[in-house]
């Protein structure tokens, strides 16, 4: 017999799970990636995938996963490197990737998921603070 404390227990889980599966789903895919400078000029656009696999060269606390860059197709790479390894972390709505092998030097972008894309900003950060260097937009590719 289900009483109300059962019935309302059941429906989380099933939510919780049907949640979890879509942002699954959404990270098996291929991303379009495209960071900006202050000015809204594209200098970097890639193909991206976030793998789930953690990103062992990471200096930054936290769970951090590899992301792999499949294609690039407008590259800057003093500006926003792909050549070196990028990871991601994802915390609720909110996504942060960038280079965080090289300590205290982070090239970072932020910012909130939405349906099918996900836009904000890229800053450098330091123990001296941080700085913003432009935008960025990931569409999800189908």
């Amino acid at each position: 017999m289900f009483n109300y404390h059962s019935y309302t227990f059941v429906v989380g889980v099933v939510i919780f799970s049907v949640m979890a599966m879509g942002q699954a789903q959404g990270l098996d895919t291929r991303w379009l990636l495209q960071v900006e400078n202050l000015k809204h000029e594209v200098k970097v656009e890639a193909t991206i995938r976030f793998a789930r696999d953690a990103a062992t060269e990471s200096c930054m606390g936290g769970t951090w996963k590899r992301i792999i860059v499949e294609a690039k197709s407008v590259q800057d790479e003093t500006f926003f490197p792909l050549a070196e390894p990028l990871a991601y972390e994802l915390e609720g709505a909110t996504v942060t990737l960038g280079r965080t092998k090289i300590c205290d030097r982070y090239l970072f972008l932020s910012g909130k998921s939405k349906e099918s894309d996900i836009d904000g900003i890229y800053d450098t950060v330091s123990v001296g603070g941080s700085r913003k260097l432009g935008y960025f937009t990931l569409k999800r590719m189908k």
